[in-house]
This record gives C-alpha cells, structure tokens and sequence, in this order.
C-alpha cells in the first residue's frame, strides 16, 4: 500500500507507458509527435512562450513529443480540429458547439472551483463612457468574432439592454489578441474592449490585463459585466486511438494538481 501511494503522487511520467504511446502514424505506425493548437487570443510574444513552456512539460509528463503551436485565428483552430490535424486542442465554447467531427472528448476547464465565467466591459478610467448608453457612435475593440468574453458575450450584453451593436458603434474591429484589443483602449484608439474576469473580482481582474497589457487600475475601469458563459475546454483530436487513456490521465493530473 505505501508504495502504491507514493506512486500516485509522484508527478513525473510513467516511465512503463513509455513505450505504448497514446498516438501512432496512420501509415508507419510508429508514434508521431502530438499536436497541441492553442488559440492566438494572448498574442503572438506571449503565446508562443506559453507554447514553448507546455511543449516542454508536456513532453516530460507525457513521455512522448509534444508539439505546441498557436492557431492564426479562432477559425483556422476550429477547421484544424474538424480536419483532424490536431491531437489536442484548446478552444472557446463558440467553437466547440461548432464541432460535430475531429472530436474524441472535451473536457470542460475548471477555475476557481466553476466551469463559467462573465466578460467585463473596459472603459478609460477618467474619460471613458459612464455607462452603456454613452458607447452610442463610439469604436469598439473586439478580440475575434468567435471569441466568448472577447466578443460574444458583450455582443449579448448589449442586447439584453436593447443595444444592437453593428447601430450603436460608430466601428467596430477585432484585434486578434486581447492584448491588443485593450491597448487600443487605453491609447484612446478605441472606447471599449471586453476580457474574461478573474474569479468574479474587479481587482483580479484589472491585475491580469495589467499583466497582459501593461495598463491597469491607473488607466483602465471595469464599465459593467456580462453573464457567464462555459469556460474553454480542451479537446481530444480524433487521431488519438487510445483516447480513454489519455482522458484518465488528464483528469488524473487535474486531481493532483487540486490535492
């Protein structure tokens, strides 16, 4: 019993499952290395040193080759799920309800101990508008039009308050990125972005765009929030035979890092 005990709170990878490996090529049947596609939502600088960090991780935990890229955009990363050219994924709900093939599993990403989370609304701390009305004839900055708290959720937002967004903005355009989204606000290129808010806290959330963008409490104010929507979810490629094992050990991982 104490060895087994040990064994399952040891984080390093099986190294007897090494030689099984969870993918294998179509035609060789040797293992290929797992593509892992990320959305281009944090940008280009601060997402491929994510990708580079997991690869690497990834790569150790799983014993097998990990290849962690970033998708173009959040359409691209839907059509390389559906083509099956992906062995995971991480992708918004928008895409997920989109997807009817390319897919073993999704598992639905916990935070703060809930699976959904609200948009904020950013405005200029001094002469940002004050309230929903006064975004009537300004620009707005979204992230992607099939990002959730980057677009849709401040889109449905605006509806529930009787506001139809291609009339009241004078423009409207998407970033790529959140990053660059919000900086267009805080450059006065624009009167409103939406982000995702941390753990249903104003100041949590100001400290991550701070560390995303740079600009903070100081120059940025949370205008109003949304409803919640399903957090991402990270998605099982249909290439993965033994998509079970891979699953287990996943939800495996979850509950180690939550001990």
């Amino acid at each position: 019993a104490p060895s087994n005990t040990a064994e399952r709170s040891d984080p390093r990878p099986d190294r007897r499952a090494r030689g099984k490996g969870f993918w294998t090529h179509p035609r060789t049947g040797y293992p290929s290395p797992v593509r892992f596609l990320l959305p281009p939502d944090r940008g280009a600088v601060r997402g491929s040193a994510r990708a580079a960090v997991l690869s690497e991780w990834m790569t150790e935990w799983l014993g097998e080759p990990v290849e962690v890229s970033l998708a173009p955009s959040y359409r691209e990363l839907a059509a390389a799920i559906r083509a099956g050219n992906v062995d995971l994924a991480w992708a918004p709900p928008a895409i997920c309800a989109q997807l009817h093939t390319g897919v073993r599993a999704m598992l639905t990403v916990v935070r703060y101990g809930a699976t959904a989370c609200s948009a904020a609304l950013l405005v200029r701390r001094e002469e940002g508008p004050q309230s929903i009305e006064d975004l009537r004839g300004k620009r707005a900055a979204w992230v992607d039009p099939l990002s959730t708290c980057g677009h849709l959720l401040a889109l449905a937002h605006l509806q529930d308050r009787g506001l139809d967004a291609a009339k009241c903005f004078k423009e409207q355009r998407f970033a790529g990125t959140y990053r660059d989204a919000i900086i267009d606000v805080a450059k006065g290129r624009a009167a409103v972005p939406s982000t995702y808010v941390v753990d249903d806290d104003e100041a949590a959330t100001l400290r991550e765009v701070l560390d995303v963008t740079g600009y903070g409490s100081d120059h940025l104010r949370v205008l109003c929030t949304t409803a919640p929507a399903p957090y991402d979810a990270l998605i099982i490629g249909e290439r993965v035979a033994d998509w079970e094992g891979l699953q287990a050990r996943l939800l495996d991982l979850d509950r180690r890092v939550g001990t």
